[in-house]
């Protein structure tokens, strides 16, 4: 099942019961903490029903959206000089 933007969007306000921008940073803080937590539990239940696959020797993270949030992670980095 891939999951469309809009999917995506309602899921998440569902998760965070709103507007991050409303949030304080602790409560952020404990909202990545907890997301963190569940995609490492479903990770190992993916990694031990023996699902989770690899591509040179790394694993491939299950992601069924044809749709991504650039981040601090994924946006290419600018030269700081």
């Amino acid at each position: 099942m891939v999951l469309s933007r809009s999917e995506l969007t309602e899921a998440s306000y569902e998760m965070t019961g709103g507007n991050l921008k409303d949030l304080s940073l602790e409560q952020l803080q404990r909202l990545m903490t907890i997301t963190q937590h569940v995609t490492d539990i479903c990770l190992n239940e993916i990694e031990r029903r023996g699902e989770l696959t690899f591509m040179d020797g790394s694993p491939v993270l299950p992601h069924h959206s044809e749709y991504m949030v650039e981040t601090v992670l994924t946006r290419p980095r600018k030269p700081r000089f």
